[in-house]
This record gives structure tokens, C-alpha cells and sequence, in this order.
């Protein structure tokens, strides 16, 4: 079962998610935001960048989505790194 970020109300009803997943093998480690079930985007847990694919900014994302996922962050890492040891952040 994911890690999801606690996201407001209003974001979830809008169809917004924050994840990490498990065993996401060789991937960079990452926590991905999806929009009515499409992956938008990939933010690296190591650099706090966006992955590619596929890309983007925060400027293309609700901040208050940035500002949920950097609450949660050492929760993600955490996370990511119980479920993902062979790939440690």
C-alpha cells in the first residue's frame, strides 16, 4: 500500500494525489503527483527536482501540493527506503 501525502480537502475532491509507491525498483527515488489517475509529475526525494518523463515545475502544480509533500518529506524518504532498500535515497 503507498505512502500518500496528507493533501487538503479541496485538492483530493479535485482529483489531486501525492505518492510514493512500493517497490518501485531501479527508478530514482521519488514521490509521484497524479491528477484523475494520470502521473503529472515525478519529484526526486534526493534533490527535490522533477524527473523526466515527465518534467515539468512547481509553477505547473497547486502549492499547496508543495507544501503538503515538503511536510511529509522525511516521512517519503522513510518510506521509500523501508520499501525500497536495494535503492536507498
Amino acid at each position: 500500500m503507498p505512502h500518500e501525502v496528507d493533501l487538503p480537502l479541496a485538492l483530493l475532491r479535485a482529483g489531486w494525489k501525492a505518492k510514493v509507491f512500493d517497490a518501485e525498483g531501479p527508478e530514482e527515488p521519488h514521490v509521484s503527483v497524479i491528477w484523475r489517475g494520470n502521473v503529472m509529475h515525478r519529484v526526486s526525494l534526493r534533490t527535490g527536482g522533477f524527473l523526466i518523463p515527465p518534467g515539468g515545475s512547481w509553477n505547473e502544480v497547486d502549492p499547496a501540493i508543495r507544501t503538503a509533500i515538503e511536510a511529509d518529506w522525511d516521512a517519503l524518504i522513510a518510506y521509500w527506503n523501508k520499501h525500497n532498500p536495494h535503492n536507498l535515497v
